[in-house]
């Protein structure tokens, strides 16, 4: 019983101890931090209200430092609820300028603005705020459609795909636009396509630079259709072949197959191909050439010959 009432009475006493070290430590920190410091601050330089006529240069500064004279309170405050330094560009800008400066005592002003009056500001880093300034130019860039398309079993682009417009008007700084040499789509994925296509989609920028895009949406359009495969075999005829020369092809008939849309199959013959070979272009070390159409329909896709290539005999 005895121990018991010693152990009692010794967390009591731990329990005093930390209560009262706990109250000198609070009144350690208020007699701490209700002194007076001066410490070194850094503040964010926001520009706002740019003309449309001008952009911000890269170089113009962001930040710039200076020595605060407050009560300790007061300086931690403003540590982590870091000053902002609001500049009102349209108010200094003059049209057709490329700069303007803002004074030291006008900067310091802008500063201490942030501040109680009581607190003072001093030692600011710049002597002078010079802003920078680029003119805004306009340039004509490539629309790049970003998409992915998947087709439903035996459908196919009968064409390739449209943008319209296929350029638009950007506006930005002269030395930032002058690389850029074309402009993205957002991203559209379609799959299973078994029909036309028309989709009106948003031109895309990560780049700050840029203050406009006109017009910021185009409309891509692709014709689909089913398609189905054709197939004939074609007479194969030499041009450029010497007078006084005699060959004989090894294959004179070629098969040629092509996918055609469903419905524009029926309107396909013979009579809209025409197989030739270039006696001109031949492989002189084996003896071949290679066939080609020298006519064909034009709503034809992924034509295929068969033989890929003619043997010839020559006869003196």
């Amino acid at each position: 019983m005895a121990k018991g009432f010693l152990k009692k009475n010794k967390n009591l006493k731990v329990k005093r101890f930390l209560f009262f070290l706990l109250v000198a430590t609070i009144f350690w920190i208020l007699t701490k931090f209700s002194r007076e410091f001066t410490a070194t601050m850094l503040a964010k330089i926001h520009y706002e209200n740019i003309p449309e006529t001008a952009a911000l240069s890269e170089g113009n500064l962001r930040d710039i430092t200076f020595d605060l004279t407050a009560n300790g309170f007061e300086i931690l405050f403003y540590k982590f609820k870091k000053p902002t330094i609001d500049v009102p560009v349209g108010k200094y800008y003059d049209k057709g300028e490329d700069h303007f400066t803002i004074s030291k005592n006008e900067l310091n002003r802008m500063v201490s603005s942030n501040f109680n009056r009581n607190l003072a500001v001093k030692n600011l880093s710049v002597e002078e705020l010079k802003v920078i300034l680029d003119p805004i130019v306009l340039k004509k860039v490539r629309v790049i459609p970003q998409h992915k398309f998947t087709f439903k079993d035996g459908f196919k682009p009968v064409d390739s795909l449209k943008i319209a417009p296929d350029s638009v008007i950007i506006s930005g700084p002269s030395g930032s636009l002058k690389n850029i040499a074309g402009i993205k789509t957002e991203k559209i994925s379609l799959e299973n396509i078994d029909q036309d296509i028309s989709k009106t989609i948003k031109i895309t920028s990560n780049n700050e630079e840029i203050v406009s895009i006109k017009p910021d949406k185009v409309t891509i359009s692709l014709r689909v259709a089913e398609f189905s495969q054709g197939k004939f075999t074609l007479p194969v005829q030499v041009i450029n072949l010497p007078p006084d020369m005699d060959i004989k092809l090894v294959s004179p008939n070629v098969t040629v197959s092509f996918d055609v849309s469903v419905n524009d199959f029926a309107d396909i013959s013979k009579e809209n191909f025409r197989v030739i070979c270039d006696y001109s272009k031949r492989n002189k070390e084996e003896n071949f050439m290679l066939p080609t159409l020298e006519k064909k329909p034009s709503n034809i896709q992924n034509v295929v010959f068969e033989p890929k290539k003619i043997d010839f005999l020559v006869f003196k």
